[in-house]
């Protein structure tokens, strides 16, 4: 029978159900921490429609994914908009992007995000309501300007409900 899960080292110290609990602790403290300190708004959970564009030194262009199929403009799918919205707003170091300069305006967010070795995205998250929002993404890929706008509206419930 072939092993899923080496068996447990016997020399090391820290068994590893002990160093399992350690890093779920770490995790739930970290995952509450940051849930405490959102401020920002909530959306519906359900069905959200997604249309994005893409511009290029201002002109409309289409999306290319590395393997050159176009990436779908318009999406509709279950999704918990405020959970994806704390993610995007955590102004710490996640991975090799860094959030900074948040600011809260009249009716949403502006920030940057800065990935390593690559130049600065700043974004706009506009919020019309509980269920519509306008997300602005600016940036530079070498001397091309790129400009991504999402417009996203709740188009009604999932089916089963989530």
């Amino acid at each position: 029978m072939t092993q899923i899960v080496p068996p447990e080292d016997k020399s090391n110290p820290v068994p590893r159900r002990v160093m399992l609990a350690i890093a779920t602790a770490c995790a739930l403290f970290a995952a509450s921490s940051e849930s405490f300190a959102y401020d920002g708004p909530t959306f519906r959970t359900g069905l959200w429609k997604l249309e994005r564009t893409l511009e290029t030194n201002g002109k409309p262009t289409d999306r290319r994914q590395p393997s050159g199929l176009l990436v779908a403009r318009h999406t509709t799918r279950c999704v918990n908009p405020t959970n994806a919205l704390k993610a995007e707003l955590t102004p710490l170091e996640v991975g090799a992007c860094n959030v900074s300069d948040l600011h809260k305006t009249a009716d949403g967010y502006v920030f940057e995000k800065v990935c390593r070795g690559a130049t600065p995205i700043k974004t706009e998250i506009n919020v019309k309501s509980d269920s519509a929002y306008t997300e602005i993404n600016e940036g530079q890929m070498g001397k091309i300007s790129t400009k991504e706008t999402v417009v996203a509206r709740r188009v009604g419930d999932c089916h089963p409900p989530t």
